[in-house]
């Protein structure tokens, strides 16, 4: 059986690209037997791996390109825009069923869950700073749509073309079925379903024995705050280990040595049990996972969040904020692997980390079940092996 992965954009061949998302995808499909190989956008470069295909555009949208590889099916990591429904219908055209990935929480549009839309603040959030006018645009598409819904409208041509549509969150695949409901497509409602990004197989619990230690992985560069809001997380810290001088907490990632002063903190008026490290080797962040207890992150929002999936596959239990925009942590936590904060501010977030560490002294959590549960949901070839059966291969 010959199933291949495909991301239409142009990205670079580094040392990551089989690490994450339909690189590690193709890994998965291949460790359970299937003929695997990535295809990525853009002209092929010196250092692209012998297993990735390049094709431009004009290639993807092509039946005749697709129909040449003779495929059984295919992974389609479009994330449903419309920039690539040209894409899609090639590869409907040419007989392949095809699964496309929705890299996202589920607050897509107005449509998905019209109350958390406006809740959680999209409007807003999509005006930015950009004035009055935008503002007044955005508020009126919540409230009528018409062509104002031209992007929700237009995904609907690629939900239509593919096999199945697979959001990477429980709480995604139950609202973005909504944008189909909306513009009268019910018959589309079926093909949706969870399936979460792969994570590699180096990410599992070995016994180690856990410490009383908290850890935060991520981007800390400044074009990253608004979304991964350390402004909130380390503050949120900093109390955490005031009230508990038995722990430590580790923020690891690009510029983490030079968050504090960054958002204006006085690096000596913080607990020196908080240390700081920029992006350390695979191994070294594996090790760390083993060794810590409790998972810690305060982001605005998320698809699925990777480095958390990744802490509970090592057994740690987590803590993040109750947020449709987060959608992801429910999840995590639902299987007694960790709890939620209902406000994504310091003191919240803070009482949440206390509760959880009480919760470890209590023996209320099993690394060793914690790690085991969520390697069965998460490693790439789990996520392989239901990728192939929500496209009806299995039986092949």
């Amino acid at each position: 059986m010959r199933i291949y992965t495909c991301t239409p954009r142009d990205f670079p061949e580094d040392r990551n690209f089989f690490n994450r998302d339909s690189g590690l995808f193709c890994r998965g499909l291949e460790v359970i037997g299937v003929e695997s190989r990535a295809i990525g956008g853009g002209e092929r470069r010196a250092g692209d791996h012998k297993d990735l295909i390049r094709a431009s555009l004009k290639e993807l949208e092509s039946t005749t390109w697709w129909e040449r590889h003779h495929l059984d099916g295919l992974i389609l990591y479009s994330w449903a825009a419309p920039e690539f429904n040209g894409v899609a219908r090639a590869i409907r055209d040419a007989g392949i069923p095809f699964l496309v990935v929705m890299d996202t929480c589920g607050m897509i549009s107005r449509f998905t869950s019209p109350r958390d839309w406006w809740r959680e603040g999209h409007v807003r959030k999509l005006a930015g700073k950009r004035g009055i006018l935008e503002y007044v645009i955005k508020g009126a598409e919540w409230l009528g749509g018409g062509l104002l819904s031209r992007v929700p409208r237009r995904r609907i041509d690629h939900y239509d073309a593919a096999t199945r549509v697979a959001v990477v969150t429980p709480l995604g695949s139950i609202w973005v079925p909504g944008e189909a409901r909306a513009f009268g497509r019910d018959d589309l409602v079926e093909r949706f379903c969870y399936l979460p990004h792969p994570q590699p197989e180096w990410f599992f619990y070995d016994g180690t024995p856990k410490e009383n230690l908290v850890i935060s992985v991520g981007r800390w560069r400044r074009r990253d705050w608004k979304q991964k809001n350390p402004g909130v997380l380390v503050p949120a810290l900093k109390a955490f280990l005031e009230r508990r001088p038995d722990w430590s907490a580790m923020i690891v990632g690009a510029d983490a040595e030079e968050l504090a002063p960054a958002l204006g903190m006085d690096p000596g008026s913080l607990p020196e049990r908080l240390r700081f490290r920029n992006a350390i080797p695979q191994q070294e962040l594996v090790a760390l996972y083993r060794r810590a207890k409790i998972g810690f992150w305060t982001s605005r929002w998320e698809g699925q969040q990777g480095t958390g999936a990744q802490a509970l596959c090592c057994g740690c239990s987590v803590v993040g904020p109750f947020s449709a925009s987060m959608s992801c942590f429910r999840h995590y936590v639902s299987k007694g692997s960790g709890r939620l904060a209902r406000w994504n501010e310091p003191a919240a977030m803070s009482d949440e980390l206390h509760l959880e560490a009480e919760a470890w002294e209590s023996g209320d959590r099993d690394p060793d079940g914690i790690g085991r549960m969520w390697t069965r949901e998460f490693h790439s070839p789990e996520v392989a092996r239901r990728a192939v059966m929500l496209l009806g291969l299995d039986r092949m």
